[in-house]
């Protein structure tokens, strides 16, 4: 494990600013027009200051509002669609919050559309709120030890959405949560739908009965091929690195209809290999 972490440790002190922190900076870049001055300061801060930043992918959906009021608005098949339902962005002493919230419309599935879009205001109420919460004992431990409140930077929670996989059956599309702290934490949570059918998907229904050990090949084999690049490093099975994916592996979609497991930073690997990602191929499909 040594020579692991060693390995970590050099590749650590050589990478530059983590690629998330671009998207955190975009974020409050966007929200900028509104308070371009203070923004600018806090952007020199972020650029000066920050060492890490915290990637929580949320791969869900979201609710049915003013569906015939967006003119831009995607159409999956002729089922569904999904658009910005809500755009906000709040500012204080202690926390940057800048949110883009989609919506999705099922036609002729309301109880599904209901379920699900009252399950993802929930969620995104509930991490909004602790990452406000820490932010507040952030700043009050900053204080604490001695800091100065003016020279409190704020921390920045942005909240964005991206489609993943769109077709006449299929429906995925991630939500992303990105936390600027000095630290990172990450999660993200998955909903999937099969249009045609009228309900959610998991991972046993793309993959399978023997969806678990399809996935695990899949892991195994890319963490496999990425460890040939001696920058690569990931923990081995006894020291805490990947075993097997999870009963109720979270998943989305991609275009090309496989799906993808992820894991969170420091899950299989050191934090500097960032959030890994797997693509499973479809049972019987080419390799």
């Amino acid at each position: 494990m040594s020579e692991a972490w060693s390995k970590a440790r050099s590749a650590y002190e050589q990478t530059p600013i983590p690629e998330e922190l671009d998207f955190a900076v975009a974020s409050a870049v966007r929200s900028g027009n509104r308070r371009r001055s203070r923004r600018r300061a806090i952007h020199r801060s972020l650029t000066a200051a920050l060492a890490s930043c915290a990637c929580f992918v949320l791969l869900v959906n979201a609710s049915p509002t003013f569906a015939q009021a967006v003119s831009d608005v995607p159409v999956l098949g002729s089922l569904a669609r999904v658009f910005t339902v809500k755009e906000y962005t709040v500012e204080d002493r202690e926390h940057l919050i800048d949110v883009r919230l989609p919506a999705l419309d099922l036609d002729g599935n309301s109880d599904l559309e209901q379920r699900i879009n009252s399950e993802i205001q929930t969620r995104i109420d509930q991490v909004l709120q602790e990452a406000e919460d820490r932010a507040r004992e952030t700043k009050a431990a900053f204080v604490a030890t001695g800091g100065d409140p003016d020279e409190f930077m704020p921390i920045i929670i942005s909240v964005d959405y991206e489609i993943k996989c769109q077709t006449n059956q299929y429906l995925s599309f991630i939500i992303t949560k990105t936390e600027t702290l000095a630290s990172a934490y990450s999660e993200y949570y998955a909903y999937n739908i099969d249009l045609q059918a009228g309900r959610e998907l998991t991972l046993r229904d793309v993959l399978g009965p023997d969806y678990v050990e399809l996935a695990n090949e899949a892991v195994r084999a890319g963490i496999a091929q990425r460890s040939q690049d001696p920058d690569n490093v990931y923990f081995e099975p006894g020291e805490g690195g990947f075993t097997s994916i999870d009963q109720d592996q979270t998943f989305y979609l991609n275009q090309a209809g496989n799906a993808v497991v992820g894991f969170e930073k420091y899950e299989i690997a050191p934090g500097y290999m960032g959030m890994q990602e797997f693509e499973i191929p479809l049972p019987g499909a080419a390799k």
